[in-house]
């Protein structure tokens, strides 16, 4: 029973205190003061006017507005098209690349690329987990279909026994076996 006493008498006091708090508060509570709104930055008002006397129109700015509206803009570039080819110099033919070199030199760059191993990770139904481990020089590739390499050559294919590249630039399509040998180390 005495427990149920020391209770009371502790929510009676919090209780108290409580109150006193509530009432001290509302009684030093004052009203917000109420000021009118003023231009802190810029440009002052001008006065209220009684008349539209000394209303004035500014004749150049509605000129500039009007010339403004009838200029005349440029179509907008399409920034996503596709770049295209200007037309070719027939006056100055050393410009003009040879084709079927343009074409042996990218395959010889694309013939860099050794394939050194298959890796299939996943079911058999999920065909985009299958990756080739690649290498150029001393770079070492671990590709899927899809992903770009070197910023321009392009995974087509994979399979077991071969990975078709793509040139981008060119479309020129390369295949690389599969190494049997392991390659030699550059000295």
């Amino acid at each position: 029973m005495e427990t149920r006493r020391k209770k009371l008498i502790a929510l009676a006091a919090l209780g108290s205190v409580w109150g006193s708090l509530l009432l001290w508060q509302w009684g030093s509570w004052e009203e917000p003061v109420r000021v009118p709104l003023a231009n802190v930055s810029g440009a002052a008002a001008p006065a209220k006017r009684a008349g539209t006397d000394n209303l004035h129109v500014q004749l150049d700015l509605l000129a500039a507005a009007r010339t403004q509206r009838q200029m005349t803009f440029a179509t907008p570039r399409n920034i996503f098209a596709m770049p295209s080819v200007g037309p070719i110099n027939a006056s100055a033919p050393s410009e003009v690349p040879d084709t079927a070199l343009q074409q042996q030199v990218i395959a010889t760059e694309l013939a860099q690329f050794h394939y050194l191993g298959f890796v299939r990770t996943g079911e058999e139904w999920q065909k985009k987990q299958e990756m080739a481990v690649l290498t150029k020089n001393d770079d070492l590739h671990v590709v899927k279909a899809g992903e770009t390499i070197d910023q321009h050559v392009v995974v087509k294919t994979i399979t077991q026994d071969s990975v078709t590249l793509l040139d981008r630039d060119s479309r020129v399509e390369y295949t690389v076996l599969l190494s049997e040998e392991p390659q030699a180390p550059a000295p």
